[in-house]
């Protein structure tokens, strides 16, 4: 057994900083998004990796667990080659743990990080376990809670965990209670079967078999199984073979890092869903543009459009007798400063209820349509991302109609100078033909004789003036009117494709830009948990 063999063939080493690295970016992106409890676990796989990485990876940390009477004080002894507990160092409880270590290269630092205060320095003249740092660990089964604690506090921060065992209890439930929590923790844990210098051939095969069932359904059948003595020293030798081996490639460590990094990447990817590829569809944009028009006070506009339109054609190219009139009305448009030159603020009507109900109704819809392949939380939060400040959208709305009607608005129509310039000629030629007749009647109210008068026809000129200007005038206008009521229409279907098209952009400012952007989030997160070694639940990678 060797780190690689642990790994069951994955990469370590130089990758793990890199891998780390993906999994800090991937947090940034969880948080505030998937479980909180899953965010955390990763945050303290993030943490405890830095802290771990600070000591390098020349000692490597191994843990001997197991219940009480199962010999692991005894195999640490086997290791070591003498009795730990007669050489100097004294454990004033049970519940702290002892430290062994090889080698001349100073390990408290480390051990005051692992917060072990019990070390005792092994004196070997071979350098075949140089780096070894062997921690006999208080009883998992203790009946006190302190020791316990102390037990899954060392196992949370060894490199190694090996857990001893014996024929008797190797299928104790507190046993595979800890095996089970480990289920993808197989590659940094191995399974000592110890006593077995009480068993037979067969017997051991037995054991054996039926210790690699259980551990294959506490979920680590990739754990090692090893087979020793510590009484007769049946076994030690091959174990401390597995740890010269593990020592000298310094990858332990490593090793344990990278499966707490795969974890925790693993639980955020089970979080986030598959890596789909998700985008937004051109015709989600056109028919959330197309509910907002409808849903906005676009009609009701585009009618004071026509109006306005109507009133100022008739303002202009009016029968000047009678155009004057319409001034003591007040403008559909400048009602809702939205007549020509106006800027700033609008009094367009409030959104009614409905009409607000119909706008959230098409966010959720655009929404939804986005995000119809990814599992939760993704479509809650793309919908929030959406939905952030409906006033905000309402206001964009009616600000883009707004625009439409005043660019519309500037300018007007040719036609107009040129029927009110005709207007003023006709207006003009009545007034000279009533001047006229009234001159020709004041002649006659005092006698001052006939005065020649030309005549079209069996008219008379100023007659024909007169009655021929005030005729021709108001026809003028009944025709102007007729062309004005087509312009409007015109004008009104020009402002509301004006808004329509200017609704999809803000559509997309207001609403689908958010959604695109949570998009773009879950997928920076979905790539940050591949690189960093997630491995998605079956059927959904």
């Amino acid at each position: 057994m060797s780190a690689r063999t642990l790994l069951t063939g994955a990469p370590i080493g130089a990758d793990l900083p890199g891998r780390l690295q993906h999994l800090e970016r991937a947090i940034e992106l969880s948080d505030g998004r998937l479980d909180g409890e899953v965010v955390d676990y990763a945050k303290h796989v993030l943490t405890k990796a830095s802290d771990r990485l600070r000591f390098g990876t020349h000692h490597s940390v191994v843990a001997m667990l197991g219940a009480t009477g199962s010999g692991k004080s005894s195999m640490t002894n086997a290791i070591v080659g003498s009795d730990v507990a007669t050489t100097g160092v004294r454990r004033p409880t049970t519940s702290s743990t002892l430290a062994c270590t090889w080698g001349t290269m100073d390990s408290s630092r480390l051990l005051d990080w692992l917060e072990i205060k019990n070390r005792h320095q092994v004196s070997d003249p071979s350098a075949d376990l140089d780096g070894l740092v062997l921690l006999d660990v208080p009883d998992h089964d203790s009946v006190r809670v302190e020791h316990r604690l102390e037990m899954e506090r060392i196992a949370e921060h060894a490199d190694l965990l090996m857990f001893v065992t014996d024929p008797e209890k190797y299928a104790d439930a507190a046993l595979h209670h800890y095996l089970a929590l480990l289920t993808r923790h197989g590659a940094v844990t191995a399974v000592v079967l110890n006593k077995v210098d009480t068993l037979t051939n067969e017997q051991l095969q037995a054991c054996r078999t039926d210790l690699a069932r259980l551990l294959l359904a506490d979920g680590v059948g990739n754990a090692t199984i090893l087979t020793a003595s510590a009484t007769t020293g049946l076994g030690i030798a091959e174990l401390k073979s597995v740890l010269v081996d593990l020592v000298k490639e310094h990858e332990l460590a490593l090793a344990r890092l990278d499966a707490d990094a795969t974890v925790a990447a693993s639980d955020l990817a089970a979080e986030a869903g598959p890596p789909v590829k998700t985008s937004i569809d051109k015709h989600i944009a056109q028919d959330l543009a197309d509910e907002l028009v409808d849903a906005s006070s676009l009609e009701t506009i585009t009618e004071a459009v026509a109006k306005g339109y109507r009133r100022d054609a008739a303002q202009s190219t009016g029968w000047p007798l009678t155009k004057w009139a319409r001034k003591l009305r007040p403008h559909p448009l400048r009602r809702l400063h939205l007549g020509s030159g106006s800027t700033g603020p609008t009094s367009m009507p409030a959104p009614s209820p409905a009409s607000s109900a119909r706008v959230s109704a098409a966010v959720r819809t655009a929404a939804d349509a986005a995000t119809e392949d990814l599992p939760e939380p993704w479509p809650t939060l793309v919908r929030n991302a959406a939905i952030p400040n409906t006033a905000a959208l309402h206001d964009a709305i009616d600000g883009s109609i707004a625009r439409s009607v005043r660019e519309r608005a500037k300018n007007s129509p040719r036609w107009w100078s040129g029927i009110r310039a005709v207007q003023g000629f006709v207006f003009v030629a009545m007034l000279v033909g009533i001047a006229w007749l009234v001159a020709l009647a004041a002649a006659g109210f005092f006698a001052l004789g006939d005065i020649p008068t030309p005549e079209i026809g069996p008219v008379p000129v100023p007659t024909a003036l007169a009655l021929g200007g005030a005729l021709l005038g108001w026809l003028i206008a009944v025709i102007a009117g007729r062309f004005a009521n087509v312009g409007a229409s015109r004008r009104a279907r020009q402002v509301r494709k004006d808004a329509s098209d200017a609704m999809v952009s803000v559509a997309r400012t207001h609403v689908l830009d958010p959604i695109e952007e949570e998009l773009v989030n879950r997928r920076q997160l979905t790539d940050a948990l591949r690189d960093a070694g997630a491995r998605w639940p079956e059927g959904l990678a």
